[in-house]
Parts: structure tokens; sequence; C-alpha cells
């Protein structure tokens, strides 16, 4: 070989295991579907907020039943429901929400609100709500924004990722009443299966990935960033997979107990204390039954407590 030419030095391929090759390629499905579009139109929406938008507009139709609503109040009520957690996750965080920075998310919020509402023939509302197996697909696709929400907000994901629903039942705006109304939503009554796994999964991203280096381990040593929102997507869809698949009603009921064990905290708690050490020490004395002037719930005076009389003048 002539000595001007110099030597091209040929790197030996890094073996890697089957393991890791197949969730390099799951991975790269996950971080590229956040720019799916969707498919024959002239210009770019996003694909999952459709499918995200249709899911929750069938729902929607699905408790109105046989009533019929003003579309307006229609309108609103599924937008609460479609970018509601988006909103208050980040006017919390004290920015704008993300649909707002461009056209591609309401285009497609109006189109699957068409497509369920105004569609001759009501085909992709009957496609939808009477197959149950285009419903659990409908569940994966959106296990993928469910990973995107919790994977880019952090412990604000679990509000992104399920403040939707919690937003629209706090409104009333579910479809079964034309009358908004507020109330305690039922998903705080008794937490469903997208708020504990909106929760868990946010908890169990923030020790994946350490990103204030709170604990022992730097940031990011367990996992890549990118490895991390990965896994917080397969979760979604294990959970989704047992509870669908094996009829498992509350994949998170061991968990639960768990940390109410750890924790000393049951599902329920409040009421009237029973007698134990605190009455043995100090005797039981006199329960105060009302609040104090400058408390949180305050100014109840004591309901024993009589009006005094007027004096009677002559």
């Amino acid at each position: 070989m002539a000595w001007w030419r110099k030597t091209v030095k040929i790197e030996e391929p890094v073996s890697r295991n089957m393991m890791m090759a197949s969730f390099d390629s799951i991975q790269d499905v996950f971080l590229q579907s956040e720019s799916w579009a969707i498919p024959l139109l002239p210009f770019h929406s996003s694909f999952l907020d459709l499918i995200l938008a249709l899911d929750t507009c069938a729902s929607y139709r699905r408790h109105m039943g046989k009533a019929k609503h003003p579309w307006l109040q229609v309108l609103i009520s599924c937008a609460v429901g479609t970018f509601g957690g988006t909103t208050v996750a980040a006017l919390f965080l004290g920015q704008p929400p993300g649909w707002m920075g461009s056209l591609s998310s309401p285009f497609a919020f109006l189109l699957a609100f068409w497509l369920i509402f105004c569609c001759p023939g009501n085909v992709p509302y009957k496609f939808i709500t009477r197959h149950r197996s285009v419903e659990l697909v409908f569940g994966y696709i959106n296990s993928f924004s469910c990973g995107h929400a919790t994977s880019s907000w952090g412990a604000d994901g679990a509000l992104k990722s399920c403040g939707g629903g919690i937003l629209a039942n706090w409104l009333g705006m579910i479809g079964k009443s034309s009358d908004w109304m507020f109330g305690t939503p039922p998903v705080l009554k008794g937490p469903s299966m997208t708020v504990r796994t909106a929760f868990f999964t946010s908890c169990v991203y923030y020790l994946l990935r350490n990103p204030h280096e709170f604990l022992p381990y730097g940031k990011d040593a367990l996992l890549t960033h990118d490895q991390a929102r990965t896994c917080i997507w397969l979760l979604w869809v294990f959970v989704l997979s047992v509870h669908e698949l094996l009829k498992v009603e509350n994949p998170w009921e061991w968990l639960t107990r768990l940390v109410g064990v750890c924790f000393l905290c049951p599902d329920e708690i409040g009421g009237a204390p029973e007698d134990g050490v605190y009455e043995m020490v100090f005797g039981k004395g006199e329960k105060v039954t009302h609040d104090a002037a400058l408390s949180g719930f305050g100014f109840d005076k004591k309901d024993d407590e009589k009006k005094k009389p007027s004096k009677k003048t002559d």
C-alpha cells in the first residue's frame, strides 16, 4: 500500500443480544409515534390526538343515551374531556397548553367530533362502540398518548394523562345530563384504573430518571431518558392488557394495599376516632365540636350554643 494512502480502520459492529435489539426497535416505534400524522391530508395533523378525540367523543355520546343536547354544549364538553388534562397541567406550570401552539390538535379534535356526531349514517360511532376489539385497539393506541404525557411532564403527567376525565366529571360534562353542575368526580371517590396508572407510572418515571438527583444514584443512572420513557409506555400497555385480556378489575390493587400498609393509610380515613392510648393517658376530656374562627373550614359556631334573648323594649 502506498504511503500517501490513509489506512481506513474498519470498526467491528458491537454485538447486542436479541432482547436489547428488540427493546431498541420498540423504543423507536414509541418515539416516532409522537410525529404520526393523519394520512391523506395535505397538512400535518396528529394521529394520536385524532384517536384520543374519537374515543372521548364516542364515550360522551354513549353516555347521552337517546337524549340530544345542543351541539355547542357537546363540543365544549368533549373538548374538556380531550384537552382538559393538558390544559390544567400547563396552567399549574405557568405554560400555554400544548394544543394551542398549532392547528394540528384542534383540527384532529374537530374531525373526530364531526365523525362521531355528524357523519351520515353514524358509521364511525357504530364501528367504535359496537366492536369490543376496535375499542381495545383504540385503548392500545391511546397508551402511546398516556406514555408521552407521563414521560414528557414528569409528576405533572399524572394529571395530564387523566385530568380531562376528572375535570369533565367534576363539571358534570359526561353526557348523562344536559345540565352542568359541580360534583365530586366518581374517579376520586373510587380511583379508576386510569387514575391509578397515571399516578403510579409518574412515580416510577421519577424513580427511573431521578431528575433532581434527590436519590443516591445520579440522574439517568439507571436508564437513559428515551429508555425510561419507553418503559413507562410499556407499563401502560401491560396494565391495559392485564385489565382487558386477563379480566383483572384492578391491576394495582396489591400495590395500593402495600402502600396503605406501609403508611398506615386505609382506603377510607377520617370520622370520629375510637378511644385508645390518648384516653388512657389524658382522659376523655371535653370534645370541641366547632371550628375556630380562622380554621380552614371555619366560622361554624357550636351547635348547642343558644342565642341570647333579645331585650324587650317597653
